[in-house]
């Protein structure tokens, strides 16, 4: 393909061989700068082969539309323009497959942020894909049956099946606690005071201070008497 004729059909073939070689991308990346008034032709094209291209080649891909930037800016925007349509979602799309994806997209986001690429538009786009990043799964894939079987009940680990004034005991549902803090729980409820004995004993210091107000009032009344 010449500077006077574009191939659709070669550039779709060598997108499609595209490897992550400097040999590769570079010849690729000639290609697509030389018909530059193609532009948006090209970054569609970019964009279909790599949403359907392989886990292994999306790298070389970011990597291609990179040396394009890097390679056509001076030249023009156009480039620019079509690229920031489609890098977003395709970035997302890397980040969130591996952690060599990730190093890859934040390398690049860095070089565009350095070198202005994007302008003031790429400013946020570190942010927001990290944002989008699909959370690690705290649980594994294979779950308890009784968890399955039960997703409503409380996920609280323990139930207390029965409490009185000398113990607590412990039912444990799913799941068991370690033995320190059952002990634990055990200890703090042994210390609690008898409730009853406590109530007896207030209901006896009444008794005292209220005889001994009718002592002290018997005494008076029989003062004035005298």
């Amino acid at each position: 393909m010449g500077n006077n004729a574009f191939d659709g059909k070669l550039l779709t073939e060598k997108l499609r061989k595209l490897n992550n070689s400097q040999q590769s991308i570079e010849s690729v990346s000639k290609l697509c700068v030389s018909h530059r008034n193609r532009a948006k032709y090209i970054v569609e094209t970019w964009n279909k082969l790599f949403s359907s291209s392989q886990k292994d080649q999306r790298v070389p891909f970011l990597n291609l539309a990179n040396h394009i930037l890097q390679t056509s800016k001076r030249k023009g925007t156009e480039f620019v323009n079509e690229f920031w349509k489609v890098l977003p979602s395709a970035l997302e799309r890397v980040y969130a497959s591996d952690e060599s994806g990730k190093n890859s997209v934040i390398r690049l986001i860095d070089i565009w942020e350095e070198r202005k690429v994007f302008g003031s538009r790429s400013l946020g786009l570190k942010g927001e894909i990290m944002s989008k990043s699909p959370l690690p799964s705290s649980v594994s894939n294979g779950k308890n049956s009784n968890s399955n079987s039960n997703s409503n009940s409380n996920p609280n680990p323990i139930k207390i099946a029965k409490r009185d004034t000398h113990s607590l005991r412990l039912k444990l549902a799913i799941g068991c606690l370690p033995e320190k803090i059952i002990t634990a729980l055990h200890s703090v409820n042994e210390e609690h005071p008898n409730e009853e004995a406590a109530l007896n004993k207030c209901n006896a210091a009444v008794c005292k201070v209220g005889k001994l107000v009718e002592d002290v009032e018997n005494t008076l009344s029989q003062g004035k008497r005298s």
